[in-house]
Order: structure tokens, then C-alpha cells, then sequence
């Protein structure tokens, strides 16, 4: 059986706005119980599958070059992404996602993306924030 997490723990989890307590949290989701990496959207609803994909996509991006993610994530999961970005995510996200996509093999074009997400990486992580705190409620029956 899978851990289940207490309210006070959630609570102050929750009370944070820092980088660390997302990845927490996306570590939590993903040890949950309906978590399958074989869904391209790990079986999660949308807000929640496009919080965990988003940091996964800026991680990657950061440490091993935003051509790495594109190259090791497969198709389905890149589509459902970009799909995603495009519902939930603010202007631009889903622009610079699809470029990564379609030209994750040209050079020139990942540059341009990796100065983008370097120069977005906070916007990222206080969109996330707010997506996690609007759709708390999803998030707690997932990992409680």
C-alpha cells in the first residue's frame, strides 16, 4: 500500500511558495496510488498531470539541456503536455513547447528555448504554486 500524507503535513506543504516544496509535492503525486507511467498523462487530471510534467520539463531542461526531454519523453506524453500547457498554462509556455517538439534536433532552435525557460523559470514555478493551490482539493484526495 502506498503512503497516505496527514492534513498538517499537506497544510504546511502547501504554506510554502518555494521550488523544494513543489518537487515535494510532484514527488508525492507520483508515488500515489493512481500514479501509471504508462499513461502519457500519468493518470492524473489535467492541472495536476501539467504540474508534474512542467517541473519535470524544466528539471530536464536545466541539467541536461531541454533537447534531452524532448528526446527521451515519448510522444504521447509530449501531446498530452502540449495539450495541457495550452488549457492551463499562462501565454507562451505552450508556444515554446511545441518549438521543442518540432525542432528538439536543431540546435539553434533549443537554444532559443532553454534562454526562454531560464528566463521563465520563476514565472514556472509561481504558475505552478497557483495551479496547485486552485486545485488543492484534486491534489489532496490523490496523496491523503
Amino acid at each position: 500500500m502506498k503512503p497516505k500524507f496527514s492534513r498538517p503535513y499537506l497544510d504546511k506543504l502547501f504554506s510554502s511558495a518555494e521550488y523544494s516544496q513543489l518537487v515535494e509535492l510532484s514527488g508525492i503525486l507520483c508515488g500515489s496510488e493512481i500514479f501509471d507511467p504508462d499513461e502519457p498523462d500519468y493518470g492524473f487530471p489535467t492541472p495536476v498531470f501539467v504540474l508534474v510534467e512542467s517541473l519535470v520539463w524544466f528539471a530536464q531542461a536545466s541539467r541536461s539541456g531541454v533537447w534531452s526531454y524532448f528526446e527521451a519523453t515519448p510522444m504521447a506524453r509530449q501531446q498530452a503536455m502540449l495539450r495541457a500547457l495550452e488549457r492551463e498554462a499562462p501565454g507562451g509556455f505552450a508556444l515554446q513547447y511545441a518549438m521543442g517538439m518540432r525542432d528538439w534536433q536543431v540546435k539553434t532552435r533549443m537554444k532559443k528555448v532553454e534562454r526562454w525557460m531560464k528566463a521563465h523559470e520563476e514565472e514556472n514555478n509561481f504558475w505552478l504554486w497557483r495551479l496547485a493551490w486552485a486545485h488543492r482539493a484534486s491534489i489532496e484526495r490523490i496523496c491523503a
